[in-house]
């Protein structure tokens, strides 16, 4: 997840940076689009549920993830390739509970899952439900029990807010109101590293949802920016320019320590840091060539390898690295910026970056990988006001996260994470 392409510029400039100063529900699901063919029908026929508001609650969010998993169309009709059966029964404080039992295969393969959950648990317990389901049943990585964060501007007010991944429980995390940028997820933890100018300049700091507790990681003099950790050790990337210059970094992610310089090219700038699945390298930005463009490199070697070549794509920026190896990000093409995916496996000089945000007139930035590997979350831009949308690299239609009023931007998408 990387800073918005045209906010780049700003980015190479210090001064220029710090010169930027009732929740409604998701949009409906509609189970239309290309990736028709690849989907399972689910029934919910034989699941019984009584009328309680828990039990509502925990279906309407099973059948509605398994909708946006993009891989199963639930339906009532008995006659489907995956039968639910069992029983939902609502409990004390609009809390529920569940037992079912999921058939496929031709009623070959079977999977029993349980749950009674609290009533601010209902949710959580469908959304592991549904996990459950999409990994039993296809074999794929899912994304229910996910969670995203991102920057949201109400008035006059900067903070960071968070979401579950279809979009509903959008809760503020930050109440300062000051400056923020870059919240990005720890791997495997309920932690997310961001920057904010909370203290009058610009710092990272780390915030423990599980804890309720935040602390400052680093604060070195100049520019604190995209800092991400790494999933195989302690170590963060960060953007700093306590040289003078504009340049990736490793610091320990307990003590903020500074343990390495990745850059330091005199002539060029880099950001937008983001770790390979198994943290041996990262890919981010340079504007080496004088136009922003997107590199890979070993933290080991330090040897820039440029990864997209395409001349249809002018800059490229904002880059994040996939479990599935894949590496989606924000270039502009045709005046536009929209969301790609590329494989940084395949020769950069002929491989061509695939295209996945619509051609509808607006623009698409800042893309972060669904724990799936399957779905992006972005900041679709039109007529000055940014909202954050989700795509699918299989085909199916975009979806408005939430519709809610102020601009929403920024994203990062977390592993699945657990209560």
């Amino acid at each position: 997840m990387g800073f918005p392409i045209r906010k780049f510029a700003a980015l190479l400039s210090l001064g220029a940076l710090l010169a930027l100063q009732g929740f409604a529900r998701a949009a409906d699901i509609r189970i239309t689009g290309k990736a028709s063919g690849d989907k399972q029908t689910v029934s919910f026929s034989r699941l019984r549920s009584d009328d309680s508001p828990g039990a509502r609650d925990f279906v309407a969010t099973l059948r509605n993830d398994l909708a946006l998993s993009g891989w199963f169309i639930p339906v009532d009709a008995e006659n489907a390739s995956v039968q639910l059966s069992g029983t939902v029964t609502g409990g004390f404080g609009g809390g529920a509970s569940a037992s079912m039992r999921t058939l496929w295969a031709g009623g070959l393969r079977q999977r029993d899952w349980s749950r009674a959950s609290s009533g601010d648990a209902v949710r959580d317990a469908a959304h592991e439900a549904a996990d459950a389901i999409v990994q039993s049943v296809t074999g794929e990585r899912s994304m229910a029990s996910s969670k995203i964060v991102f920057v949201g501007k109400r008035g006059a007010a900067t903070d960071i807010y968070e979401c579950d991944a279809d979009g509903r429980r959008v809760r503020q995390i930050t109440n300062g109101g000051h400056l923020c940028l870059s919240p990005n997820w720890e791997p495997r933890t309920h932690s997310f590293l961001y920057t904010t100018w909370a203290s009058g300049l610009p710092a990272v700091w780390r915030i423990d949802l599980v804890r309720n507790k935040q602390r400052k990681l680093c604060a070195y003099p100049g520019m604190n920016l995209g800092a991400t950790a790494s999933p195989a050790d302690g170590r963060v990337a960060v953007v700093l320019s306590r040289s003078g210059q504009v340049d990736l970094y490793l610091v320990d992610g307990a003590s903020g320590r500074l343990l390495d310089r990745l850059t330091s090219s005199r002539d060029a700038s880099e950001s937008s840091p983001s770790w390979s699945p198994d943290g041996h390298s990262i890919v981010y930005v340079s504007d080496a060539g004088g136009l922003p463009r997107i590199y890979t490199m070993s933290v080991a070697s330090k040897t820039p390898r440029r990864l997209v070549y395409s001349s249809s794509i002018r800059e490229n920026v904002a880059p994040e690295w996939g479990v599935t190896g894949d590496i989606v990000f924000c270039g502009r093409s045709g005046g536009r910026y929209g969301v790609f995916v590329t494989d940084p496996s395949r020769d950069a000089r002929t491989a061509s970056p695939v295209k996945i945000s619509p051609s509808d007139g607006a623009d698409y930035e800042d893309p972060s990988w669904a724990p799936d590997g399957r779905h992006v979350v972005c900041t679709r831009t039109q007529g000055h006001r940014r909202s954050l949308v989700v795509l699918d690299v299989k085909g199916d239609p975009p979806r408005k996260l939430f519709d809610l009023s102020g601009d929403w931007y920024l994203p990062s998408w977390s592993d699945n994470l657990r209560p």
